[in-house]
């Protein structure tokens, strides 16, 4: 029996028909509008599809064949449910392009090089911190890889999951505050920690980087933010020039170690002294300062240029407000 178009005849009256291909002899698939809710001159009537109430007014709704049927009928063209697979990636999207821009590309690196590892694309031997080999095979691309590499399995996932939320939580806090509108800074201050972790790690076989490059960037919130009460789990809070500690000995609990930490809390020290305390507190000179090439990279966002170390006008506001030569309350607006 040849397959003929579709026809549509009258079946009971007005508002009621059939979906019946020629020469097709199961029962048809009937269309029929949904009664109207809360009488005639309600407009809040809604059509049912498959029992579920969707906004579409007077929508006819789709009736399943009676269960006598001698045989299938045609497919009944159901609509996709709204948002759904699509409508979460594009969420998750939205939220990633959200993420500021350095922070962003941290993050995500954070995630595809462990993935890579995990997935057995590249050996995971290939993405630590050998000091032989970086030296004497010239494989200079592990400093790199040792940044964002994490062995993630059954006894690390946590660790790694929380490091990682540490990473977008502070990182994010960091460049949208202190150094908002001065991308160069921030890079800057990546590089500068970076470099002394790298140096240390070489120099007291630390295979992995990321916790204390994490580490050093949230202790430079801390302290910028020193006077900030902070919540942490089970419901504690304190000032965030703590956090460092606290969390160096939460990682401690459930990983089994303090020297990533603490390397991360001393080069972040290292950092917030010479470019804060020692030249805005004490006198001292800026020994460090931006190199001019990460601003033609990364130019600020704000008019002006602003000299790297210069806190923004609401830290300045705080500090002029303070008497003699106490500490600056760099967290309050």
């Amino acid at each position: 029996m040849g397959w003929n178009s579709p026809r549509l005849a009258a079946a009971g009256g007005a508002g009621r028909c059939s979906f019946r291909p020629a020469g097709w002899r199961s029962p048809p698939v009937t269309w029929q509008r949904a009664p109207e809710r809360g009488g005639a001159g309600s407009g809040g009537g809604g059509a049912e599809f498959g029992g579920a109430t969707s906004g579409l007014g007077a929508s006819p709704r789709l009736l399943p064949p009676s269960s006598s049927s001698a045989g299938p009928g045609p497919a009944a063209p159901f609509p996709s449910p709204e948002g759904g697979f699509g409508g979460a990636m594009s969420d998750l999207g939205d939220w990633f392009r959200s993420i500021p821009l350095i922070t962003r590309y941290w993050f995500a690196g954070s995630i595809a090089v462990p993935l890579v590892g995990k997935l057995g694309l590249v050996s995971p031997v290939y993405l630590f911190l050998w000091p032989d080999a970086f030296i004497n095979r010239f494989q200079i691309w592990r400093p790199i890889t040792a940044t964002f590499f994490f062995p993630v399995g059954p006894g690390t996932g946590f660790l790694y999951l929380v490091n990682l939320y540490f990473l977008y939580q502070y990182s994010s806090r960091l460049e949208t505050g202190a150094f908002d509108g001065r991308p160069a800074d921030y890079m800057f201050m990546l590089l500068f920690n970076w470099i002394c972790i790298v140096i240390t790690g070489l120099a007291m076989d630390m295979q992995l980087l990321m916790i204390p490059l994490i580490m050093s960037v949230l202790y430079v919130w801390a302290q910028l933010n020193r006077d900030m009460i902070v919540s942490f789990w089970f419901g504690t809070r304190f000032k965030a020039c703590y956090l460092p500690w606290v969390i160096l000995g939460f990682n401690y609990i459930i990983g089994g170690s303090v020297i990533n930490e603490l390397i991360g809390n001393l080069v972040g020290h290292l950092y917030f002294f010479l470019m804060f305390k020692y030249p805005m507190d004490l006198g001292g000179r800026n020994f460090l300062s931006t190199p001019q090439f990460l601003y033609r990279w990364l130019p600020n966002r704000r008019g002006g240029v602003s000299g790297f170390g210069v806190p923004p006008a609401s830290m300045r506001r705080a500090a002029e407000d303070q008497q003699g030569g106490g500490r600056h309350n760099w967290g309050q607006a």
